[in-house]
């Protein structure tokens, strides 16, 4: 017979199993969605990148994500933690998710790079819509 306990330590369990579970099926929709969002911004690139651009579309989608979590973490937890090496030393540190938000911008960034690079000349000067982008098209060409 099962105690009352362990019935409610089993409930706990599958709850959190289930929170679990429907956070990741909530990601994998918002990732979905910026990938969608993503590749209409790069459906008329030349065909020789698209392979190339479309793996970095996914990454990104993945990276925007992913952080836009991390931000809200840091939003409510702070950027620092303290922490405890030893028996008297004490002090603060940046906090894991402080730390992770950093390098998956720097990444974000590289590949938005990349990504842009990868657009036509044209593209790129079209979408600006400005004078100095006029002034780049009247030097260029």
């Amino acid at each position: 017979m099962i105690t009352e306990d362990e019935y409610l330590k089993e409930e706990i369990r599958r709850e959190a199993e289930y929170d679990s579970i429907s956070e990741y099926v909530e990601k994998q929709k918002r990732i979905k969605k910026e990938i969608s969002r993503l590749r209409k911004l790069f459906k008329e690139i030349d065909e020789n990148k698209k392979k190339l651009v479309m793996a970095l579309v996914d990454d990104v989608a993945f990276l925007t994500v992913t952080m836009q979590d991390l931000r809200e973490s840091i939003i409510r937890e702070g950027t620092t933690v303290e922490y405890k090496n030893g028996e008297n030393q004490y002090g603060t540190k940046q906090s894991p998710d402080a730390q992770l938000y950093l390098a998956m911008s720097q990444k974000q960034a590289q590949a938005m790079k990349i990504l842009l690079d990868c657009m036509t000349k044209k593209n790129n000067l079209s979408s600006q819509g400005d004078e100095f982008a006029e002034f780049l098209r009247e030097k260029s060409g």
